[in-house]
């Protein structure tokens, strides 16, 4: 499977768009319905977190580029915003009652849970890029 890319406009608009793209990439890539569906939820996390936090509302790129590494199937989501340091982002304590749990992290949290890697860059040139990484376990 050859890489391939899909830019889109900074808007949570885009998000059915961009779990569209990832899900035939991760089928195509020959993951079962369960790993595409934990691929497709870190993916729309990622680009959430890009959306939400690197643009804080303003305008701006989110490129989502797939390809098949092996027997991985890995997806970058790039953005040109806010920078993001993941060490700033305490591991929330998921055994806290509700009313005793931080709020933020969570998303951090499920989108390791679902995937097997998750690494984190930024650059001033290439930009802020998430790198997602599901090994295929299925058999065929």
């Amino acid at each position: 499977m050859r890489p391939y890319e899909l830019c889109v406009e900074s808007s949570l608009s885009h998000l059915a768009a961009i779990a569209e793209f990832v899900a035939d990439g991760a089928r195509q890539a020959g993951l079962s319905e369960e790993e595409v569906f934990a691929v497709q939820m870190a993916a729309d996390e990622a680009c959430t977190n890009s959306i939400e936090h690197a643009y804080g509302g303003q305008e701006g790129e989110v490129r989502i580029c797939c390809w098949a590494e092996g027997n991985e199937y890995v997806v970058r989501i790039t953005d040109f915003g806010r920078p993001f340091d993941p060490d700033s982002v305490p591991i929330p304590d998921t055994k806290a009652p509700l009313t005793e749990r931080n709020i933020g992290g969570l998303g951090l949290f499920f989108m390791r849970e679902l995937v097997d890697q998750v690494d984190f860059a930024s650059d001033p040139i290439q930009g802020n890029q998430v790198t997602l990484r599901k090994r295929r376990h299925a058999e065929f």
